[in-house]
């Protein structure tokens, strides 16, 4: 099959797991709906740059799924096509993130909402359901990687490790919400690892055919 694309999907995978990191980062670390009403309302640049950072990572990692599926070549790979499947559909769930990020934004700049109306939100049905959607897929696809490369052993130990450890942390994310800044950059690093040893195996594979 030809992987000439390899490069450019490890390129753009790596990218996404920065914008990951960048817009994670960038929203405040608090579960107090009024303050992040005021962080809304006083902070607009920040949850801009948030949700641009976030459809960013989404178009990033869209590109770069086939590299996960590149750094599995045989055993393991069930794993990591299920994977890639169940992380396509976080990526789509982010790009939908990034966009209500702008929306609440722009809700709270004007007044239209308020600490009694975010209650409701954060008890809105279907609100809840695209959270558990988004939060799900991610990590599910993450556990299923990270199974696919420990059967295959053809990527470095720490990589699957850092995204288990990612989802081990899930459960603590909700009670302490600045571990949501520290879980970003482990994943983030994981998705960088990937991309730097698929483009690497890539790269010798292609010495080898020229010789």
């Amino acid at each position: 099959m030809d992987d000439h694309w390899l490069p450019y999907s490890a390129a753009a995978l790596a990218s996404g797991a920065v914008a990951l990191v960048l817009g994670t980062l960038s929203l405040p670390m608090s579960s107090d709906d009024m303050a992040l009403l005021q962080s809304a309302q006083v902070e607009g640049g920040r949850w801009i740059m948030a949700a641009a950072a976030f459809f960013f990572c989404a178009v990033g990692m869209g590109l770069g799924l086939p590299t996960f599926v590149f750094a599995l070549p045989r055993r393991g790979r069930r794993f990591g096509y299920a994977g890639t499947t169940v992380l396509g559909v976080a990526t789509l769930a982010m790009a939908a993130y990034g966009a209500l990020l702008v929306f609440f934004q722009a809700l709270a700049v004007n007044g239209i909402i308020d600490e009694s109306e975010m209650v409701l939100l954060g008890d809105d049905p279907g609100l809840r359901g695209f959270t558990v959607v988004f939060v799900g897929s991610f990590y599910l696809g993450e556990a299923l990687l990270a199974v696919g490369m420990l059967r295959a052993r053809t990527v470095p130990r720490w990589v699957p490790v850092l995204l288990l450890t990612h989802v081990a942390m899930l459960p603590l994310t909700g009670r302490v919400p600045q571990l949501a800044a520290i879980g970003a950059i482990v994943v983030g690093v994981a998705f960088m690892g990937v991309a730097v040893h698929a483009n690497e195996r890539f790269q010798l594979a292609r010495v080898g055919r020229e010789r």
